[in-house]
């Protein structure tokens, strides 16, 4: 009999461990599984694996923590908010839990409490990654902080760059005039001539924005450009413009609306009497609007209808509607990485014909963008862009005689590094390639442009 109760307590001893056991294992799985999905992409799914587990495990720091970063990455920030708060009262020095709290007061638009922790963060000598990091978070909320300030801002540019053809023509203008015309012995002349020189540059921007109640600003500005070569004064260039809107920005969404005007002067060396110029003028009206998908992500939409003329050459008149998309990405791992890529497509409307009174120079632009942006040390990046454009006329012969429809393919790749060696100021130096392949030869030229640049933000 004592040894059958002996056997029976064994059994009970070793079903409550089990019982007491089953549930941790189940724990460390349900962890594992949410550990997984947010390696994976998917907080959502994470959040919700977690959630169910709160009651029981709230209160470890390990649970706190993923439940937190599920929150914040699913936008559920009100949770993030709690449970990085409880990690941080078990562990005042979770670092992570840190900067992910202050991100999360980024996220929900507490700028004030955002900045205050970023900064607590930056005066704790973190490593150089995470100070990329809180820099990049800093300037974002001194951005912020500039819309709901009235005031003006701007900045002041200086540069010097080489140019290697500066008209954009082929090399051989005799030959592709032949394949684009049919005639013979054609010598290049005025803009028709491949050129090259020096140039320097100068730029300035100054804007005035004025926020008003409930998420709504005003603002008014505008920005000048020159640029001149050494040589070949008459491609110097000036251009300004005017700008004025307002603008709505609701937590995550932002809403832009803006009227703009452009003056582009350029005398280049074509031929007659009067002498055509370069000159055009753009007025336009545009409409954007971003969506912060989490404190990493924001998309974006646009939409601008412009009337671009050229006082001196009215053949080359157009209306143009032009929409674009956007997605911006920051990678918080080594080089703190910033990836964007824009995709636009345009309907461009000739307001004039040709002399033939029946064709006109009407086009669709289809093109693709992107920017990357890696850090090299907090002040020290290099960038890389990429764009690909395709041009394609609606009428045939519009810009040639022996070929119907034209179709450009226009490719460009710049690399650079930019030095930020002031709070306010940095060095911008780098090296772009353009190509254009038309089944028109004599739209088809090669770019090469160096350039460095020091840009003083004001104030």
């Amino acid at each position: 009999m004592e040894r059958r109760a002996h056997r029976i307590f064994r059994l009970v001893a070793l079903a409550l461990a089990a019982g007491s056991v089953l549930p941790a294992l189940a724990d460390t799985a349900a962890l594992e599984r949410a550990r997984r999905l947010l390696n994976e992409a998917n907080p959502r799914q994470a959040y919700m694996e977690l959630v169910k587990l709160e009651a029981q495990m709230s209160g470890t720091v390990e649970f706190d923590y993923l439940l937190g970063v599920a929150s914040l990455d699913s936008g559920k920030l009100e949770d993030a908010v709690v449970a990085f708060e409880r990690v941080l009262a078990l562990n005042p020095n979770h670092a992570g839990a840190q900067m992910d709290l202050a991100r999360t007061f980024f996220a929900a638009g507490s700028f004030d409490l955002a900045e205050s922790a970023f900064r607590e963060l930056a005066n704790s000598n973190p490593p150089p990654l995470a100070q990329q990091t809180i820099n990049r978070y800093l300037e974002a909320i001194e951005s912020r902080k500039r819309q709901t300030t009235p005031g003006w801002r701007g900045w002041a540019e200086l540069g010097l760059g080489y140019d290697s053809n500066i008209t954009g023509v082929p090399t051989d203008f005799g030959a592709a005039a032949q394949q684009s015309f049919g005639i013979f012995g054609i010598e290049a002349t005025g803009n028709s001539i491949k050129r090259k020189a020096a140039f320097g540059t100068a730029a300035g921007s100054l804007e005035y924005s004025r926020p008003l109640s409930r998420g709504w600003a005003l603002f008014a500005g505008g920005e000048a450009r020159g640029r001149g070569y050494d040589g070949e004064s008459n491609f110097n260039s000036a251009a300004g413009d005017l700008r004025a809107g307002g603008s709505f920005n609701d937590g995550p969404t932002q809403w832009r609306a803006m009227a703009a005007y452009q003056a582009f002067n350029q005398e280049g060396e074509a031929p007659g009497d009067p002498k055509p110029t370069n000159d055009r003028r753009t007025a336009s009206v545009q409409g954007d609007w971003k969506y912060t998908l989490d404190p990493k992500t924001q998309v974006g939409a646009s939409l601008q209808y412009s009337r671009v003329r050229f006082p001196e050459n009215a053949f080359e008149d157009f209306n143009q509607v032009i929409a674009s998309a956007s997605w911006l990405r920051s990678f918080e791992t080594r080089g703190v990485p910033l990836l964007y890529l824009a995709a636009f497509a345009s309907d461009d409307r000739a307001v004039n014909k040709l002399p033939d009174g029946e064709t006109d120079k009407s086009k669709n632009l289809f093109g693709l963008r992107s920017y990357l942006q890696y850090s090299l040390t907090p002040k020290l990046s290099v960038f890389n862009g990429l764009g690909f454009v395709l041009r394609r006329d609606k009428d045939e012969f519009a810009r040639a005689a022996t070929v119907d429809k034209g179709k450009d393919k226009f490719a460009e790749v710049l690399f650079g590094l930019n030095w930020q060696f002031r709070k306010s100021c940095a060095v911008r130096a780098q090296l772009s390639y353009t190509r254009n392949d038309s089944n028109i030869s004599i739209y088809d030229f090669n770019r090469s442009e160096v350039s460095t640049a020091v840009r003083c933000e004001i104030p």
